[in-house]
Protein backbone atom coordinates (compact mmCIF):
# COMPACT_ATOMS: atom_id res chain seq x y z
CA UNK A 1 0.00 0.00 0.00
CA UNK A 2 1.29 3.48 -0.82
CA UNK A 3 1.87 5.89 2.03
CA UNK A 4 0.99 9.32 0.64
CA UNK A 5 2.33 11.01 3.78
CA UNK A 6 5.79 9.84 2.72
CA UNK A 7 5.74 12.28 -0.20
CA UNK A 8 5.01 15.24 2.05
CA UNK A 9 7.66 14.09 4.50
CA UNK A 10 10.24 13.92 1.71
CA UNK A 11 9.28 17.35 0.46
CA UNK A 12 9.76 18.86 3.91
CA UNK A 13 13.12 17.18 4.54
CA UNK A 14 16.02 19.15 3.04
CA UNK A 15 14.60 21.24 0.25
CA UNK A 16 16.43 24.54 0.18
CA UNK A 17 14.49 26.27 -2.56
CA UNK A 18 11.35 24.33 -3.62
CA UNK A 19 10.91 26.38 -6.80
CA UNK A 20 14.42 25.57 -8.01
CA UNK A 21 15.05 22.16 -6.44
CA UNK A 22 11.91 20.02 -6.20
CA UNK A 23 13.82 17.09 -4.62
CA UNK A 24 16.36 16.99 -1.81
CA UNK A 25 19.99 16.56 -2.87
CA UNK A 26 20.15 12.95 -1.67
CA UNK A 27 17.17 11.98 -3.78
CA UNK A 28 18.54 13.83 -6.81
CA UNK A 29 21.89 12.06 -6.57
CA UNK A 30 20.13 8.68 -6.17
CA UNK A 31 18.04 9.26 -9.31
CA UNK A 32 21.14 10.39 -11.21
CA UNK A 33 23.12 7.29 -10.24
CA UNK A 34 20.24 4.97 -11.14
CA UNK A 35 19.81 6.74 -14.50
CA UNK A 36 23.55 6.59 -15.20
CA UNK A 37 23.77 2.88 -14.43
CA UNK A 38 20.64 2.09 -16.44
CA UNK A 39 21.75 3.93 -19.59
CA UNK A 40 25.33 2.62 -19.34
CA UNK A 41 23.99 -0.94 -19.10
CA UNK A 42 21.71 -0.38 -22.09
CA UNK A 43 24.58 1.15 -24.07
CA UNK A 44 26.82 -1.83 -23.35
CA UNK A 45 24.11 -4.25 -24.49
CA UNK A 46 22.65 -2.36 -27.48
CA UNK A 47 25.41 0.10 -28.55
CA UNK A 48 22.99 2.95 -29.34
CA UNK A 49 24.54 6.45 -29.16
CA UNK A 50 21.50 8.10 -27.57
CA UNK A 51 21.96 5.87 -24.51
CA UNK A 52 25.48 7.17 -24.00
CA UNK A 53 24.31 10.77 -24.42
CA UNK A 54 21.60 10.30 -21.78
CA UNK A 55 24.03 8.47 -19.49
CA UNK A 56 26.11 11.66 -19.53
CA UNK A 57 23.22 14.14 -19.41
CA UNK A 58 21.51 12.76 -16.31
CA UNK A 59 24.44 13.09 -13.87
CA UNK A 60 25.37 16.40 -15.51
CA UNK A 61 22.12 17.79 -14.13
CA UNK A 62 23.70 17.53 -10.66
CA UNK A 63 25.86 20.55 -11.50
CA UNK A 64 22.88 22.77 -10.74
CA UNK A 65 23.75 22.31 -7.08
CA UNK A 66 27.15 23.98 -7.61
CA UNK A 67 25.86 27.51 -7.87
CA UNK A 68 22.78 29.57 -7.06
CA UNK A 69 23.52 31.83 -10.02
CA UNK A 70 20.54 32.20 -12.35
CA UNK A 71 22.85 32.41 -15.37
CA UNK A 72 24.17 28.90 -14.62
CA UNK A 73 20.59 27.71 -14.09
CA UNK A 74 19.59 28.83 -17.61
CA UNK A 75 22.88 27.71 -19.19
CA UNK A 76 22.47 24.24 -17.70
CA UNK A 77 18.90 24.13 -18.98
CA UNK A 78 20.12 25.02 -22.48
CA UNK A 79 22.90 22.41 -22.33
CA UNK A 80 20.49 19.73 -21.11
CA UNK A 81 18.03 20.71 -23.84
CA UNK A 82 20.73 20.32 -26.50
CA UNK A 83 21.76 16.92 -25.09
CA UNK A 84 18.17 15.67 -25.07
CA UNK A 85 17.68 16.99 -28.62
CA UNK A 86 20.87 15.21 -29.75
CA UNK A 87 19.66 11.99 -28.11
CA UNK A 88 16.30 12.35 -29.88
CA UNK A 89 17.94 12.94 -33.27
CA UNK A 90 20.35 10.01 -32.91
CA UNK A 91 17.44 7.65 -32.28
CA UNK A 92 16.37 8.27 -35.87
CA UNK A 93 19.83 8.42 -37.43
CA UNK A 94 21.05 5.14 -35.91
CA UNK A 95 17.76 3.25 -36.20
CA UNK A 96 17.96 -0.47 -36.99
CA UNK A 97 16.61 -1.43 -40.38
CA UNK A 98 15.12 -4.90 -39.91
CA UNK A 99 13.70 -4.97 -43.46
CA UNK A 100 17.16 -4.95 -45.07
CA UNK A 101 18.54 -7.90 -43.12
CA UNK A 102 16.00 -10.52 -44.31
CA UNK A 103 16.39 -9.34 -47.90
CA UNK A 104 20.18 -9.74 -47.73
CA UNK A 105 19.91 -13.20 -46.15
CA UNK A 106 17.36 -14.25 -48.78
CA UNK A 107 19.76 -13.16 -51.52
CA UNK A 108 22.60 -15.05 -49.85
CA UNK A 109 20.49 -18.21 -49.66
CA UNK A 110 19.26 -17.84 -53.23
CA UNK A 111 22.73 -17.34 -54.70
CA UNK A 112 24.12 -20.83 -53.86
CA UNK A 113 20.93 -22.46 -55.12
CA UNK A 114 21.35 -20.72 -58.50
CA UNK A 115 24.97 -21.83 -58.68
CA UNK A 116 23.98 -25.43 -58.03
CA UNK A 117 21.54 -25.35 -60.94
CA UNK A 118 24.27 -24.15 -63.30
CA UNK A 119 26.57 -26.97 -62.20
CA UNK A 120 23.78 -29.52 -62.72
CA UNK A 121 23.25 -28.25 -66.28
CA UNK A 122 26.97 -28.42 -66.95
CA UNK A 123 27.01 -32.01 -65.63
CA UNK A 124 24.09 -32.88 -67.90
CA UNK A 125 25.90 -31.40 -70.90
CA UNK A 126 28.97 -33.45 -70.00
CA UNK A 127 26.86 -36.60 -69.70
CA UNK A 128 25.26 -35.89 -73.10
CA UNK A 129 28.72 -35.59 -74.67
CA UNK A 130 29.75 -38.97 -73.29
CA UNK A 131 26.59 -40.65 -74.62
CA UNK A 132 27.15 -39.27 -78.12
CA UNK A 133 30.62 -40.88 -78.41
Amino acid sequence: MIDFNMLTTLSEAEIENPNLFPFPFGMHITFAIVGLLFFLFRFVTEKKPYQLILAFAIPFSLTIWLSDNRAWFYALGAIEGVLVLCAFITTFIFKDKPEDKPAESAKAEAAPADDDDDEDEADEDFDDDEEEE
